[in-house]
Protein backbone atom coordinates (compact mmCIF):
# COMPACT_ATOMS: atom_id res chain seq x y z
CA UNK A 1 0.00 0.00 0.00
CA UNK A 2 2.70 2.52 1.02
CA UNK A 3 4.83 1.40 -1.92
CA UNK A 4 1.94 2.05 -4.30
CA UNK A 5 1.58 5.60 -2.97
CA UNK A 6 5.28 6.21 -3.55
CA UNK A 7 5.08 4.77 -7.07
CA UNK A 8 2.11 7.01 -7.91
CA UNK A 9 4.09 10.01 -6.67
CA UNK A 10 7.03 8.92 -8.81
CA UNK A 11 4.75 8.56 -11.84
CA UNK A 12 3.43 12.09 -11.30
CA UNK A 13 6.90 13.54 -10.72
CA UNK A 14 9.04 11.61 -13.23
CA UNK A 15 7.13 9.29 -15.60
CA UNK A 16 10.38 8.05 -17.21
CA UNK A 17 11.71 6.95 -13.81
CA UNK A 18 8.55 4.90 -13.24
CA UNK A 19 9.03 3.11 -16.55
CA UNK A 20 12.67 2.42 -15.65
CA UNK A 21 11.63 1.21 -12.18
CA UNK A 22 9.20 -1.32 -13.62
CA UNK A 23 11.81 -2.62 -16.06
CA UNK A 24 14.39 -3.01 -13.29
CA UNK A 25 11.82 -4.79 -11.09
CA UNK A 26 11.06 -7.35 -13.82
CA UNK A 27 14.78 -7.96 -14.43
CA UNK A 28 15.45 -8.26 -10.68
CA UNK A 29 12.61 -10.74 -10.14
CA UNK A 30 13.92 -13.06 -12.85
CA UNK A 31 17.52 -12.72 -11.62
CA UNK A 32 16.49 -13.47 -8.02
CA UNK A 33 14.68 -16.57 -9.27
CA UNK A 34 17.78 -17.66 -11.23
CA UNK A 35 19.81 -17.25 -8.02
CA UNK A 36 17.38 -19.54 -6.19
CA UNK A 37 16.05 -16.98 -3.71
CA UNK A 38 12.82 -17.98 -1.96
CA UNK A 39 9.48 -16.38 -2.81
CA UNK A 40 9.54 -13.79 0.01
CA UNK A 41 13.11 -12.73 -0.80
CA UNK A 42 12.19 -12.40 -4.49
CA UNK A 43 9.23 -10.17 -3.57
CA UNK A 44 11.45 -7.91 -1.45
CA UNK A 45 14.06 -7.69 -4.21
CA UNK A 46 11.43 -6.87 -6.85
CA UNK A 47 9.90 -4.17 -4.62
CA UNK A 48 13.34 -2.69 -3.90
CA UNK A 49 14.08 -2.65 -7.62
CA UNK A 50 10.79 -0.92 -8.26
CA UNK A 51 11.53 1.72 -5.61
CA UNK A 52 15.33 2.02 -5.98
CA UNK A 53 15.11 5.51 -7.55
CA UNK A 54 12.32 6.94 -5.38
CA UNK A 55 14.83 9.22 -3.64
CA UNK A 56 15.45 10.97 -6.96
CA UNK A 57 12.20 12.81 -6.32
CA UNK A 58 14.32 14.93 -3.92
CA UNK A 59 16.99 15.65 -6.56
CA UNK A 60 16.51 18.90 -8.50
CA UNK A 61 15.36 18.27 -12.09
CA UNK A 62 18.25 20.29 -13.52
CA UNK A 63 20.67 17.76 -12.00
CA UNK A 64 18.64 14.73 -13.08
CA UNK A 65 18.42 15.93 -16.68
CA UNK A 66 21.87 17.46 -17.01
CA UNK A 67 23.51 16.34 -20.26
CA UNK A 68 27.11 15.63 -19.41
CA UNK A 69 29.24 15.28 -16.32
CA UNK A 70 28.00 16.57 -12.99
CA UNK A 71 30.08 18.96 -10.88
CA UNK A 72 31.29 17.58 -7.53
CA UNK A 73 28.46 19.21 -5.50
CA UNK A 74 25.91 17.86 -7.99
CA UNK A 75 27.38 14.37 -7.65
CA UNK A 76 26.90 14.56 -3.89
CA UNK A 77 23.27 15.61 -4.33
CA UNK A 78 22.69 12.78 -6.81
CA UNK A 79 24.33 10.24 -4.51
CA UNK A 80 22.04 11.30 -1.68
CA UNK A 81 19.09 9.73 -3.51
CA UNK A 82 19.81 6.33 -1.95
CA UNK A 83 19.61 7.81 1.56
CA UNK A 84 16.51 9.83 0.70
CA UNK A 85 14.92 6.70 -0.76
CA UNK A 86 15.76 4.70 2.34
CA UNK A 87 14.17 7.38 4.54
CA UNK A 88 11.03 7.60 2.43
CA UNK A 89 10.54 3.84 2.16
CA UNK A 90 11.64 3.00 5.68
CA UNK A 91 8.93 5.24 7.13
CA UNK A 92 6.56 2.32 6.47
CA UNK A 93 7.50 -0.49 8.90
CA UNK A 94 6.51 -3.24 6.45
CA UNK A 95 8.91 -1.80 3.86
CA UNK A 96 12.03 -1.61 6.06
CA UNK A 97 13.63 -4.69 4.41
CA UNK A 98 13.09 -2.96 1.06
CA UNK A 99 14.59 0.29 2.37
CA UNK A 100 17.81 -1.51 3.35
CA UNK A 101 18.22 -2.76 -0.23
CA UNK A 102 17.48 0.67 -1.71
CA UNK A 103 20.15 2.24 0.48
CA UNK A 104 22.74 -0.33 -0.66
CA UNK A 105 21.75 -0.40 -4.35
CA UNK A 106 24.78 1.68 -5.42
CA UNK A 107 27.37 -0.18 -3.39
CA UNK A 108 30.05 -1.90 -5.46
CA UNK A 109 31.49 -5.39 -5.15
CA UNK A 110 34.98 -3.85 -4.80
CA UNK A 111 33.93 -1.46 -2.01
CA UNK A 112 34.09 1.73 -4.09
CA UNK A 113 30.33 2.38 -4.09
CA UNK A 114 28.12 4.52 -1.91
CA UNK A 115 26.76 5.49 0.60
CA UNK A 116 28.60 3.16 2.98
CA UNK A 117 31.49 1.72 0.95
CA UNK A 118 30.29 -1.85 1.56
CA UNK A 119 32.22 -4.59 -0.19
CA UNK A 120 31.45 -8.10 -1.47
CA UNK A 121 29.16 -10.24 0.66
CA UNK A 122 28.64 -7.34 3.10
CA UNK A 123 26.29 -5.90 0.47
CA UNK A 124 22.85 -7.50 0.79
CA UNK A 125 22.32 -9.89 -2.12
CA UNK A 126 19.09 -8.10 -3.05
CA UNK A 127 20.98 -4.83 -3.45
CA UNK A 128 23.58 -6.60 -5.60
CA UNK A 129 20.76 -7.85 -7.83
CA UNK A 130 19.22 -4.38 -8.10
CA UNK A 131 22.63 -2.90 -9.00
CA UNK A 132 23.13 -5.29 -11.94
CA UNK A 133 19.57 -4.91 -13.23
CA UNK A 134 19.58 -1.13 -12.83
CA UNK A 135 22.87 -0.82 -14.70
CA UNK A 136 21.67 -3.04 -17.54
CA UNK A 137 18.42 -1.12 -17.91
CA UNK A 138 20.20 2.25 -17.77
CA UNK A 139 22.70 1.21 -20.44
CA UNK A 140 19.87 0.21 -22.79
CA UNK A 141 17.77 3.37 -22.27
CA UNK A 142 17.86 6.81 -23.82
CA UNK A 143 19.46 9.12 -21.22
CA UNK A 144 20.62 12.75 -21.23
CA UNK A 145 24.18 11.44 -20.77
CA UNK A 146 25.97 8.55 -22.44
CA UNK A 147 25.03 6.51 -25.47
CA UNK A 148 22.44 3.76 -25.68
CA UNK A 149 23.96 0.28 -25.84
CA UNK A 150 22.44 -2.75 -27.49
CA UNK A 151 21.49 -5.61 -25.16
CA UNK A 152 24.58 -7.66 -26.16
CA UNK A 153 26.81 -4.63 -25.55
CA UNK A 154 25.20 -4.02 -22.14
CA UNK A 155 25.67 -7.69 -21.18
CA UNK A 156 29.32 -7.46 -22.26
CA UNK A 157 29.72 -4.41 -20.02
CA UNK A 158 28.16 -6.24 -17.05
CA UNK A 159 30.57 -9.12 -17.62
CA UNK A 160 33.52 -6.73 -17.93
CA UNK A 161 32.60 -5.13 -14.58
CA UNK A 162 31.90 -8.43 -12.77
CA UNK A 163 34.29 -8.70 -9.86
CA UNK A 164 34.79 -4.94 -9.55
CA UNK A 165 31.46 -3.13 -9.75
CA UNK A 166 29.18 -6.19 -9.73
CA UNK A 167 28.95 -9.53 -7.95
CA UNK A 168 30.06 -12.10 -10.56
CA UNK A 169 27.49 -14.63 -9.28
CA UNK A 170 24.69 -12.13 -9.80
CA UNK A 171 25.92 -11.28 -13.30
CA UNK A 172 25.91 -15.01 -14.17
CA UNK A 173 22.36 -15.37 -12.78
CA UNK A 174 21.25 -12.30 -14.73
CA UNK A 175 22.66 -13.84 -17.92
CA UNK A 176 20.91 -17.17 -17.22
CA UNK A 177 17.63 -15.35 -16.59
CA UNK A 178 18.02 -13.47 -19.90
CA UNK A 179 18.91 -16.68 -21.74
CA UNK A 180 22.35 -15.36 -22.63
CA UNK A 181 24.89 -18.00 -23.52
CA UNK A 182 27.23 -18.63 -20.62
CA UNK A 183 30.63 -17.01 -20.83
CA UNK A 184 33.08 -17.10 -17.95
CA UNK A 185 32.51 -14.22 -15.55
Amino acid sequence: MAADVLLRALADDEPALLEHAREVAALAASTALALGLDRRAREIVARAAELHDIGKMAVPPEILAKPGPLAAPEVEVMRSHTLMGEAMIGAAPTLRPVAVLVRASHERWDGHGYPDGLRGEAIPVGARIVAVCDAFSAMCEERPYGQVLSEPEAVAELRRCAGTQFDPRVVRAFCRARGVTAVAV
